[in-house]
């Protein structure tokens, strides 16, 4: 896969782990399949997630990239699918979420959702 992927930098993935929950995974989980349409944006937060078609890994991408929410946004499925990998942590962002941000200029968040949005790099 050769396509830059969207990362943040420090201060705003401190900025989004302020506002968002954390999860973390004890064991491999995917997060999205090939030709899904997906529930939530992803922003890595520490650790590894493999982007796969056809069972096969095509890239890892680690702390700071963002997955996922351009599709989830408009609605329309991902060409790669993405599996967390053990002992990593990310943020799920839901359209919600999303769009609530960009409605709160207070919150700080709206123009890194608005970067999140034009930058992410499409699955």
């Amino acid at each position: 896969m050769k396509k830059k992927i969207n990362r943040l930098n420090e201060s705003e993935l401190s900025l989004l782990k302020s506002k968002h929950q954390v999860l973390s995974f004890s064991s491999d989980f995917d997060l999205v399949y090939e030709k899904q349409v997906p529930n939530a944006g992803v922003a890595v937060v520490d650790g590894e997630v493999e982007l796969t078609r056809k069972s096969r890994v095509l890239e890892t991408v680690g702390n700071g990239t963002i997955l996922g929410v351009q599709q989830l946004m408009n609605q329309e499925p991902v060409k790669v699918g993405a599996k967390v990998k053990k002992n990593s942590k990310v943020i799920l962002l839901g359209r919600s979420d999303i769009e609530d941000a960009l409605n709160d200029k207070a919150s700080g968040l709206s123009p890194l959702m608005t970067k999140i949005i034009e930058g992410d790099e499409k699955l």
